[in-house]
């Protein structure tokens, strides 16, 4: 069964999303030692500059009205990766994240689910996640605490009704809002919302979440859950906690190793440099394996 990874990648204001795109794909091949196939979904595949394209293994046009073109966040066509992947099994990922270790054989264990949230996440320094700073909602309604930034699903009976719910709750989200949550409610459309309500109202969230810590999970860069008091931080982490990123594509942040995917958030972390890393890297991998063969 083919395998891969995917993300939608529609640039907003001045966040260049299929940059974002590319650095994520150059640290996928150059991490993993199994499944590196990464699939990228635009709006217009002609926006992707040709020098990207080597990275890339399938660039998909999002099908149909582009649903997030008059939106910042550019979240309302997730619904539609059902219907976009080219793989039968498949993990969905936010751009603006990069690949530090090789986490192939977390594909074995997630196969053994249809659908397969995250709901554990990490901060810089490894720890559990166990502050709701950014998720009232989800405290206050009970719903199952999904991160769609990294959430694997396989052609199946159950993934096919999550998401034809979900694109549901998408073309409804205040409607739905309303009726199922409290005050605490967001003001806009949130993808883990939308795929968080769809589980509950489907009741399936035992069959598509676990208890596990290990994994599926990612380093979530939002700066007031890392456990540091808030006064000693901003929104703006980048300006507060440093980071170091080798040539050999190893990351320090604050002098902690990281190995997980890296969710960084701040989009102007990415930088020509970082790039530029990723890309010497796979570059010397390729070259390695030439002249090995």
């Amino acid at each position: 069964m083919s395998k891969g990874y995917i993300a939608i990648a529609q640039n907003s204001g001045e966040s260049d999303y299929i940059k974002m795109a590319y650095a994520l794909a150059l640290s996928i091949k150059s991490t993993q030692s199994e499944v590196s196939n990464f699939a990228v979904c635009v709006t217009d595949p002609s926006s992707v500059p040709t020098e990207y394209l080597h990275a890339f293994d399938h660039v998909i046009q999002i099908p149909w009205d582009d649903h997030a073109k008059n939106s910042n966040w550019k979240i309302e066509n997730k619904w539609k990766y059902y219907y976009m992947t080219p793989f039968e099994e498949t993990v969905i990922l936010d751009c603006d994240m990069v690949f530090l270790s090789d986490v192939s054989y977390w594909w074995g264990i997630l196969s053994n689910k249809d659908v397969w949230f995250t709901t554990n996440v990490r901060t810089f320094k490894n720890e559990i996640v166990t502050s709701d700073f950014y998720r009232k909602t989800f405290t206050s309604n009970d719903l199952p605490n999904v991160y769609t930034a990294f959430f694997y699903f396989k052609k199946s009976t159950m993934a096919s009704e999550i998401f034809k719910l979900t694109e549901i709750i998408y073309q409804n989200w205040e409607r739905f809002y309303y009726d199922f949550l409290d005050e605490t409610r967001p003001k806009h459309v949130s993808g883990d919302v939308c795929f968080a309500l769809a589980v509950k109202i489907l009741g399936i969230e035992n069959e598509c979440t676990s208890n596990l810590e290990s994994m599926p999970t990612f380093v979530h860069m939002k700066s007031f859950v890392q456990n540091i008091p808030n006064k000693m931080l901003s929104e703006i982490w980048t300006e507060h906690i440093p980071t170091y990123f080798t040539y050999d594509g190893q990351l320090k942040v604050n002098n902690f190793a990281q190995i997980l995917p890296f969710h960084y958030h701040r989009k102007e972390w990415l930088s020509d440099d970082i790039i530029a890393k990723l890309e010497g890297k796979l570059d010397g991998i390729r070259r390695r394996n030439e002249n090995s063969g």
